[in-house]
């Protein structure tokens, strides 16, 4: 009779590190069942040059990564269970320029494999790019990551190149990054890690992988709350000095990583406990900005500026009694950011640093009532529209028309103005042509909030009586909807909308009486 395989003779074998013939410590052994090899894909789809040496590589990688194990005389009768089920399912690509004995490869694989709450699997190809160094292929590749993301049910995908001077590491997740939140791994977000991993290094990568999984349910949420901020602070050292030897530009990645992972942080930890973290991610990007490069290219100035503002507008939103001072600064990055994305190569992001300047200009304005303000973002959110157009990103296109009406609103009542309360209301019935009850029910019932305000002004500024009951129709039916999705603070304010209107409706009524003497 055959003697069964014990799955935690896998990672018995002392791992080599790449460029070198010395042997890390022994990982911990993964007790689970050890899972079916994954086929190799044809050499003529995905792959370019899927012949050669190339094929040699993906071959040898794919057996590293699932090595035969002798039977054993003695073996354990029952694999012990895990003490932590796994909650996120990673995917380790193989790394594009590995050796041919895939060292690299199983390296960055084993650092992630020894987290029990991960489950880690391996993609023994590479995601190939002509020049790694152009935004717009790294950018089209995230169809190819999605593909597999969707295939394998997997949370998150980490692949990247390595070469002699160490690890290129990218975050791709299921669904297209949201450019305007903060804290996002985006395509153009690198973590750039020495050949030899040691200690502090994996424990940036195990933060990070945690940081860029995006939630997809209560159970994830729970987890990135209780995981996330011990795994960050094992990166203090690391981030406070980063180690001389390493180059610039590694030093700078390890810096932006440690800023992303501590903004991620603060908006996972409770409000009280917030505003260290979000310190800590202002002073990690302040730093990676000094060591940006005369010749790097002025888009990466811009990301850093964008990752910026976005951790500043989340701490104004969050801290409440320094709201003013963060958004201040928050605005400044915004227009920097701004001003350094190209539109034509990061058309993403810099619809994103748009719309993101536009809306923190309007709440800048209802802290400040300077116009000025609202002109500005007005222009910064209809620029944006250049990029999400209707036809092809009818969501995004909504949520930035939503935001024109809130400015309009504002602006007009500022210049007591029906033309531009007019607009406003124009631009209501537009998103309600794309938000539905139906399909989204909360920013549906936000736009009728919406709408019925710019109708309530409209009437108050000569626009006419007729808007009063449509106005009271909107907040009537805005008001439904947040009470019933238990959404108890916007349902307050469309009942306090509401009893506005309907108080003004009841002074008109009895003003308009009719005299019985009249002839």
């Amino acid at each position: 009779m055959s003697t069964p395989e014990d799955p935690r003779a896998r990672f018995t074998k002392p791992l080599t590190r790449p460029g070198t013939g010395a042997p890390t410590r022994n990982l911990p052994a993964r007790i689970e069942p050890q899972p079916q090899a994954q086929p190799e894909p044809p050499a003529s789809e995905d792959i370019p040059g899927g012949s050669g040496g190339l094929a040699r590589l993906l071959d040898a990688v794919a057996k590293m990564l699932h090595p035969k194990v002798p039977a054993k005389e003695n073996p354990d009768p029952i694999p012990t269970p895990r003490a932590e089920p796994a909650v996120f399912t990673i995917i380790v690509a193989a790394m594009n320029g590995d050796n041919p004995d895939g060292a690299a490869s199983q390296q960055i694989y084993k650092a992630l494999d020894l987290r029990q709450t991960l489950k880690v699997k391996p993609l023994p190809r590479p995601f190939l790019l002509e020049n790694a160094q152009d935004p717009a292929q790294v950018s089209a590749l995230l169809i190819n990551t999605r593909h597999v993301l969707v295939d394998e049910n997997a949370d998150l995908l980490v692949w990247g190149d390595v070469s002699k001077d160490g690890y290129v590491l990218r975050f791709a997740g299921s669904n297209p990054p949201d450019e305007e939140k903060p804290a996002v791994f985006g395509p153009q977000f690198r973590l750039e890690l020495p050949l030899n991993l040691g200690e502090p290094q994996i424990h940036m990568l195990y933060a990070a992988t945690l940081a860029a999984a995006d939630p997809a349910n209560e159970m994830q949420r729970a987890a990135i709350r209780r995981l996330l901020p011990p795994a960050t602070q094992p990166l203090e050292a690391l981030a406070v000095k980063p180690p001389v030897s390493l180059s610039m530009g590694q030093q700078r990645s390890i810096l932006l990583t440690h800023a992303h992972v501590c903004t991620a942080t603060a908006l996972a930890v409770p409000p009280s406990q917030a505003d260290e973290w979000f310190e800590k991610a202002l002073n990690a990007y302040l730093a990676a900005e000094k060591r940006q490069g005369r010749n790097d290219p002025a888009w990466e100035n811009g990301l850093l500026h964008k990752y910026l503002a976005a951790s500043l507008t989340a701490r104004a939103e969050r801290i409440k009694d320094k709201a003013l001072t963060y958004l201040q600064l928050a605005v400044k990055h915004w227009r920097m950011a701004a001003e350094n994305l190209p539109r034509a190569t990061l058309p993403q992001e810099w619809a994103a640093a748009q719309t993101r300047l536009g809306v923190a200009l309007h709440r800048l304005d209802l802290l400040t009532g300077d116009s000025d303000l609202l002109r500005e973002a007005l222009g910064c959110l209809q620029a944006a529209l250049q990029v999400h157009s209707r036809a092809e990103a009818p969501t995004r296109w909504a949520d930035i028309m939503n935001s024109i009406a809130q400015v309009l609103e504002v602006y007009g009542e500022q210049l007591k103005n029906p033309e531009v309360l007019q607009r406003a209301i124009d631009a209501c019935h537009l998103v309600l042509e794309v938000r539905t009850r139906d399909r989204t029910p909360l920013a549906w019932a936000s736009t009728l909030n919406t709408l019925g305000s710019a109708l309530f002004l409209m009437d108050r500024h000569g626009g006419g009586v007729a808007h009063l009951d449509e106005a009271a129709k909107a907040f009537e039916d805005a008001h439904a909807v947040f009470k019933a999705h238990g959404s108890k603070g916007p349902a307050q304010v469309a009942a306090r909308n509401l009893g506005h209107v309907q108080k003004l409706l009841e002074e008109r009524k009895g003003r308009a009486v009719i005299d019985p003497d009249w002839r």
